[in-house]
């Protein structure tokens, strides 16, 4: 029901709703939000009842918001993908420009199919996709129409790490991925106080840019050669890898 008062001011209306005053939500997305209570006390006031709330807990804060994309020469890069069907499936194309990463939100979709996502793969740019490794099949799907798609990291926890240690770019146009990245934070333990009261594990909603953004980085950061393309034979082939690992995979692509 919405609840209609006068603010402090005699010229201040205050119009109070909630989702349930949203008639056109599905059973799965209004379980999704009734469930918040069990995520995150700090999200359910705000999405559930509707009311003030008090973020803690922000997961990056190591990211700019610029007005567009500089010229990309010369970068390396890749698309993060996460899917959705009640919630959107999104793609993030992730760029690494010297050692500084640009994110652009590509994607962010409801309600779409996996042939939907490999539509729009058709009107893109060639390159990498790493994707939810949760959902192998509709990467495989994506395999067969003749991408390049691998998992995606399944570390959550090492995965942020890996994305807090960068430096990050964000044009203005992205518009979901800088509401995401700015709402994303810690899950809170009710049963303790100040810094050791967050878990390390982030509060699951609205966060599926945040999700494909780790997917990206992580794969762009550990693997051997150009993402996007094979170099030419004369080229070299620099690493980006923290390891010495994959001489194996770089000697069979020197002798393809």
């Amino acid at each position: 029901m919405v609840t209609v008062y006068k603010g402090a001011e005699a010229d201040v209306e205050v119009i109070h709703s909630t989702f349930l005053d949203n008639s056109y939500l599905s059973k799965e997305y209004v379980a999704l939000l009734t469930d918040l209570i069990n995520q995150d006390e700090n999200s359910y006031r705000v999405y559930v009842l509707g009311e003030w709330g008090l973020l803690e807990g922000k997961i990056y804060t190591n990211y700019t918001v610029i007005p567009e994309l500089p010229v990309m020469t010369g970068a390396k890069w890749c698309y993060g993908l996460d899917f959705g069907l009640v919630n959107p499936s999104v793609v993030v194309k992730v760029y690494l420009l010297g050692d500084k990463f640009y994110l652009e939100e590509r994607f962010y979709e409801t309600g779409k199919t996996n042939a939907d996502i490999i539509e729009f793969f058709s009107h893109e740019e060639r390159g990498d996709i790493y994707a939810d490794p949760t959902e192998k099949m509709m990467i495989v799907e994506i395999q067969r129409a003749g991408y390049n798609a691998f998992e995606g990291h399944k570390g959550v926890k090492d995965g942020i790490d890996l994305c807090q240690r960068q430096t990050i770019f964000i044009p203005q146009s992205s518009i979901h991925l800088i509401k995401e990245i700015q709402n994303y934070h810690w899950r809170k333990d009710k049963n303790a106080t100040g810094e050791e009261s967050f878990l390390p594990e982030p509060v699951k909603f609205n966060d599926h840019l945040c999700d494909a953004m780790r997917y990206a980085i992580w794969g762009i950061t550990s693997r051997f050669g150009f993402p996007t393309q094979r170099p030419r034979a004369t080229e070299a082939i620099k690493s980006l890898t923290f390891g010495g690992i994959g001489n194996k995979v770089l000697d069979r692509w020197l002798k393809k």
